[in-house]
């Protein structure tokens, strides 16, 4: 019995570790509550107050699964910006991406989206600035 136990033990180890990485974008959304950007051109961008800071976002071409698109945060003071997207009620698997400084206050990251096998197009990025939420739901062309 104890042999079974320490041989089944570190794949029991693995597991755990790999549905922790599996739920980590999902569950890790920083300490505050999660705002939303509601945006109805995320190509010509959109603008919110953050933590009394002004964020804007901004998307290059009208985002299409498969197919690369860049993102821009432009907001004062960041350390960090990273983000995952999903739909409601479905997760889409691990797709964190993590934003690189490229101007003072801008951050960019080329995100390919993948495609829903139900036809779905109805989408939620979900930022994080310095452990600071912000959802951002979006629709993809066909």
């Amino acid at each position: 019995m104890k042999t079974t136990l320490f041989r089944l033990l570190p794949w029991l180890l693995i597991a755990m570790v790999g549905i922790l990485v599996w739920q980590y974008p999902a569950r890790h959304q920083g300490t505050g509550v999660e705002r939303t950007l509601a945006c109805s051109d995320l190509q010509k961008g959109c603008t919110m107050q953050l933590n009394g800071r002004p964020l804007m976002v901004t998307f290059t071409g009208q985002p299409k699964p498969l197919e690369a698109f860049q993102v821009e945060i432009k907001t004062p003071d960041i350390a960090k910006v990273t983000a995952h997207f999903s739909m409601e009620g479905m997760e889409m698997g691990f797709n964190l991406y993590t934003f690189k400084k490229t101007a003072p206050d801008t951050w960019q990251a080329r995100v390919t989206l993948p495609v829903c096998v139900t036809g779905r197009r109805d989408w939620t990025m979900h930022l994080n600035l310095d452990d600071a939420p912000v959802r951002v739901p979006f629709v993809t062309d066909l």
